[in-house]
């Protein structure tokens, strides 16, 4: 009896503990096609992608998109993982065209998007960006959660 007990409340203090950017950023449903030929699209490794007439939701407010290859792509939401204590969400910049680093105007965190984690490379946010599944077909990249 005390065995399933001690179980059961290990389990519920594990599962309260958990605490990631899956928790931080807000859940967006979405999915969302983009024309790799168009001129917007075309020319850099680094996609900024905002809600447009085509896709009214991506993201929280918009996603940066890192061409790893051809065929593989990493999107990331543009929302900074650092827990403000000012009411409202901060949505990290891309610092210029050649700049894998994305940047929170706010809090100042740094995430880097040439790799497939979002990873953190400057506090104070300690979490990753929330990074989305995607795909391409032809020359459409598609991108959703």
């Amino acid at each position: 009896m005390w065995k399933t007990v001690w179980i059961s409340v290990m389990l519920v203090w594990m599962m309260s503990c958990k605490s990631d950017s899956e928790d931080i950023i807000p859940t967006v449903r979405f999915n969302a096609q983009i024309n790799l030929d168009d001129p917007e699209y075309s020319g850099s490794n680094t996609l900024i992608v905002e809600p447009d007439g085509l896709n009214p939701r991506i993201g929280v407010n918009g996603v940066a998109v890192f061409r790893y290859s051809p065929d593989e792509y990493y999107a990331f939401d543009l929302m900074c993982t650092h827990e403000h204590e000012i009411a409202g969400y901060y949505f990290v910049e891309r610092q210029s065209n050649d700049d894998f680093t994305l940047k929170c105007p706010e809090c100042g965190s740094e995430f880097l998007i040439i790799t497939e984690f979002g990873s953190v490379t400057k506090g104070p946010a300690t979490w990753p960006l929330k990074k989305y599944k995607t795909s391409v077909s032809g020359n459409y990249l598609r991108i959703w959660n």
